[in-house]
């Protein structure tokens, strides 16, 4: 979305003869002008897009580009279990803060359809024990299991290409984690602040040399 400002600068300049009266006049009228000037703004505005929410039964979501994300986790289950397709579209992302502070949750069944999952999606579930992640996913965004405390073992897809920046920060209850793509890069995921974490990884890996490196627990797949 673009702005567009327009202002017009109108200067008017008078000069006046000095000595000779009988030319002021003309002087006057040679001299005197209107000088305009059009500058133009021009403001970008970032485009913001109208989210189209929809709600079933413990969940409000969203279909854009092909997938259904999981927009918001609205029952009161301990078990959850997500739906493989909604309206006959698979679930490919849970999305931004989806989860949040969902205190109560024990554990999450994450269908093979799952690619992302997004910034924030389960910070907070602090009574999470388990969630498994499936073979499909690519990419887990900043701080998605930012402060799951309870939260006892991971295991990494190869598939997985991507994890951001204190994706586990606090989870201080984690004891195992296995990394199952060798060519994934360590990127600041917050291990270092849990106490009792063995990293299971290819020897060869870049998350194996992390590991040994910094301390951390670590053992060769």
């Amino acid at each position: 979305m673009k702005k567009t400002i327009s202002i017009i600068f109108a200067v008017a300049m008078l000069f006046s003869g000095c000595g000779d009266n009988t030319s002021s006049e003309s002087d006057i009228s040679e001299s005197s002008e209107e000088v305009s000037e059009v500058i133009e703004v021009t403001e970008e505005i970032p485009t913001e897009r109208i989210r189209d929410i929809e709600s079933i039964t413990d969940f409000e979501y969203e279909i854009l580009d092909g997938g259904v994300t999981i927009t918001k986790y609205t029952g009161n289950e301990l078990d959850v279990v997500i739906p493989d397709t909604i309206e006959d579209v698979p679930v490919t992302k849970i999305g931004f803060y989806a989860f949040e502070a969902q205190f109560n949750i024990e554990s999450v069944i994450l269908p093979d359809t799952i690619e992302v999952i997004c910034e924030n999606a389960f910070m907070d579930c602090s009574s999470m024990k388990s969630i498994n992640l499936p073979e499909t996913l690519t990419e887990i965004e900043r701080g998605a299991f930012v402060a799951c405390t309870s939260l006892e073992s991971l295991v990494i897809p190869a598939s997985t290409i991507s994890i951001e920046m204190e994706a586990f920060t606090a989870c201080e209850s984690m004891t195992s984690l296995t990394v199952n793509n060798p060519e994934l890069k360590y990127e600041d995921w917050g291990l270092e602040s849990i106490p009792s974490l063995t990293v299971y990884a290819d020897e060869k890996s870049d998350i194996y040399k992390w590991a040994f490196e910094n301390g951390i627990n670590v053992s060769s797949l």
